[in-house]
């Protein structure tokens, strides 16, 4: 993951720096294989909510699964059970923010109905590069697949 330009961060996580990441986000799903992870979805405030709370309906999700399973069904089951809890505790929009190279994980949550909203070219660089971000977005309370 950090050999890529799947997530824009150049720090690795580590065992002290795990309970930091899980209380950044508002809710993580886990699924395991045996005693093993196979994948992690979260959500977490969209535009720090806390501090605009105009935005407290709305979150960004993340989801990663290792890439042994990917199309094994691990990541749809994870954001299916990540959008009925953000329908549970009353969340309204769902954004997800994908690095535009990543054609995998767009059509995947296309997939799942998140809808194309805006393609920012150049916001970010990694490797030398500079990256697009796409932006997605979906209504759990409206999503049904």
């Amino acid at each position: 993951m950090f050999t890529t330009t799947i997530q824009w961060s150049y720090t690795l996580y580590t065992t002290d720096s795990v309970p930091e990441w899980l209380n950044e986000h508002e809710t993580v799903l886990v699924a395991e294989e045996g005693r093993e992870v196979v994948g992690v979805a979260a959500f977490y405030w969209f535009r720090d909510a806390m501090k605009r709370p105009g935005y407290r309906f709305t979150v960004e999700n993340t989801i990663h699964v290792r890439e042994d399973q990917w199309r094994s069904g691990v990541g749809r089951k994870l954001m299916r059970a990540l959008l009925q809890e953000a329908r549970a505790i009353g969340r309204h929009t769902m954004i997800t923010a994908i690095n535009s190279a990543n054609e995998g994980s767009i059509r995947f949550h296309e997939q799942l109905g998140f809808l194309e909203v805006p393609r920012m070219p150049e916001v970010a660089t990694k490797f030398g590069k500079w990256l697009h971000l796409v932006l997605h977005q979906l209504r759990p309370s409206a999503s049904s697949r």
